[in-house]
């Protein structure tokens, strides 16, 4: 089964806005790789490129992270000190074309093109859209048809920033039954209520946006990466808007990356879209 689900997010005070990262993409779609070639399009693939002398390397983190400081320090990049040449590239993401329609829906060229900033540059988007044209790169629409061929996420000259992290799982935790993780379960079984993506309101597992292990100075460093509004200086990984209700079924994929959810519009009310094969 190939699934995507988009859906809206009402959070109250909390917004949830950008924090879809890559779990978004199913694992039918293969991520980021290095090449050096010309741009050529596969028949029936679509590939997603970026420039690797655009894209900036992490430094070595600390062992361990006990502040906010040690956090920022395990997120921070440099540029490579010898630059790299044009003619490399690294592909985000590759796959059927298809696949590829499917996941956009009615969506087309804006939804590759959401996808490409969330890979990239979450907050500021800075970059744009093009595909390879035979001879040269050509910006794309929102609203043009996905191709079977190459496109690339540009970004301005001398810009260098820094790919979005996959947290790998490393198992499934469980939440304490007393203190702040109990009282984050109560939360969102009150926000929520039922699942976000089918509705039903039984049996439902509190599944976590961001891994509890990353704990709360992480988290605050996530927030930032993704959400414009100011945040408290206090925000805890316990936080109701780091976790989301879903049946069993959907949190076992979401856990996985093979199933995520993506920023449509704010809300008020809880709305949602459910788009399947």
């Amino acid at each position: 089964m190939a699934c995507h689900f988009s859906a809206t997010m009402s959070t109250g005070t909390s917004s949830l806005r950008g924090l879809n990262l890559c779990a978004l993409i199913s694992h039918r779609l293969k991520l980021p790789s290095f090449k050096t070639p010309k741009p050529v399009s596969v028949p029936c693939e679509l590939e997603l490129h970026i420039l690797a002398s655009s894209v900036a390397s992490y430094a070595e983190p600390p062992e361990t992270i006990n502040d906010d400081v040690d956090a920022e320090r395990a997120m921070a990049t440099h540029t490579p000190p010898h630059p790299t040449s044009s003619s490399h590239f690294i592909c985000l993401l590759s796959g059927p074309l298809n696949q590829f329609i499917l996941y956009s829906r009615e969506e087309q060229s804006k939804w590759l093109i959401d996808i490409a900033h969330d890979l990239c540059d979450p907050l500021s988007k800075r970059g744009k859209l093009q595909i390879w044209a035979g001879e040269e790169w050509r910006s794309v629409a929102p609203t043009d048809l996905l191709t079977a061929s190459v496109y690339q996420y540009s970004v301005p000259d001398g810009l260098v920033i820094p790919l979005l992290k996959i947290s790998a799982g490393i198992g499934i935790s469980i939440t304490a039954a007393t203190g702040r993780p109990s009282a984050m379960v109560k939360e969102v079984k009150d926000r929520d209520g039922r699942c976000w993506v089918t509705r039903a309101g039984y049996p439902l597992v509190n599944s976590h946006v961001c891994p509890k292990r990353m704990g709360d100075h992480l988290a605050r460093v996530i927030f930032d990466t993704f959400v414009s509004a100011p945040r408290s200086p206090t925000l805890s990984i316990y936080d109701k808007m780091f976790c989301i209700a879903l049946l069993p079924t959907l949190d076992h994929w979401f856990h996985n990356y093979e199933l995520g959810l993506r920023f449509v519009s704010t809300v008020r009310n809880s709305s949602f879209l459910l788009f399947y094969n």
